[in-house]
């Protein structure tokens, strides 16, 4: 994921009161919508630095993607433009499951 289709994705992410749905490009190519479920902030020990992450889910199935699942992305600055990445790291996975889960206690 590192194409967003209109608004600055960190302006969408961070805005509280922004109700509309991000649309990223896959690795296919294909656009696919989603929705914010939430957005993670989590203090990087490593760098420092507080690293921004979101839980989306898309609106409709695509090759890549299933509209009934979530998926975290980490919110990351490349050259000056913001990007989605796929979330690999097992530690930081599991302190966002805990998060989304909390949000359901």
């Amino acid at each position: 994921m590192n194409e967003l289709k209109g608004k600055e994705i960190l302006d969408i992410l961070l805005d509280e009161n922004n109700d509309s749905q991000i649309v990223l490009v896959d690795c296919f190519g294909e656009n696919v919508t989603f929705d914010q479920i939430m957005t993670i902030p989590y203090y990087n020990d490593y760098n420092g630095n507080t690293d921004t992450y979101c839980i989306l889910q898309p609106v409709s199935h695509s090759k890549e993607f299933l509209k009934n699942m979530v998926y975290p992305f980490l919110v990351k600055k490349v050259d000056k433009q913001y990007q989605l990445e796929a979330v690999e790291d097992k530690e930081i996975l599991k302190y966002i499951e805990n998060k989304y889960n909390e949000s359901f206690e």
